[in-house]
């Protein structure tokens, strides 16, 4: 298990390729976690379930976001915060980071608080989550556009990503250079 306390961490693929099994295992790794439940996928854990996510007013979302961050995350201070689906909540460059996500990806550190971001595609989230992120997990992504965007940050990352087989990831781990081929989780 890695550390993710006080770490930042992406995990990105297709539809159906283990990204919630994978997030439920680390959230069970640390007990004193928050899930922001986009998708209602994680009864069980210590979730919020957002009001304003189903395809509704991306400012009105973003809203939310910035006051659950702030009035709960914040204050509370725990161990590892998820946003499930943050593809909803923060769009790609250009388009400037909510402010709650902006505090978490420069000061989670000084928080104390692990935060951890799930989305289908790289290329839908704002690069800094990506390229600032302590550690990246790729199940398969096969969409030529996340491919190109993958082999930039590494090369050949995104041609590997594109083969993997159903359920199994690469953990990168930007700290070191690490890149290794993960089996399933089993929950």
């Amino acid at each position: 298990m890695i550390n993710l306390k006080a770490k930042r961490a992406m995990i990105f693929g297709i539809q159906g390729s283990g990204k919630s099994v994978l997030l439920k295992y680390l959230l069970r790794c640390v007990p004193n976690h928050y899930v922001y439940d986009t998708l209602l996928e994680h009864s069980g854990y210590n979730r919020y379930k957002p009001t304003h996510s189903q395809k509704g007013n991306l400012q009105l979302a973003q809203q939310e976001l910035n006051l659950f961050v702030n009035k709960v995350i914040l204050k509370e201070k725990p161990d590892l915060f998820a946003i499930d689906e943050i593809n909803r909540y923060v769009k790609p460059n250009p388009s400037p980071l909510p402010d709650s996500i902006m505090k978490l990806n420069d000061w989670n550190r000084h928080y104390g608080i692990g935060f951890i971001g799930i989305a289908r595609r790289p290329t839908q989230v704002h690069s800094d989550l990506v390229e600032l992120s302590h550690y990246l997990f790729f199940f398969r992504v096969g969409w030529r556009l996340d491919c190109e965007y993958l082999n930039q940050i590494r090369e050949g990352l995104g041609d590997k990503v594109a083969q993997l087989p159903q359920y199994h990831f690469y953990f990168l781990a930007n700290e070191t250079g690490e890149l290794k081929l993960m089996r399933p989780v089993i929950l």
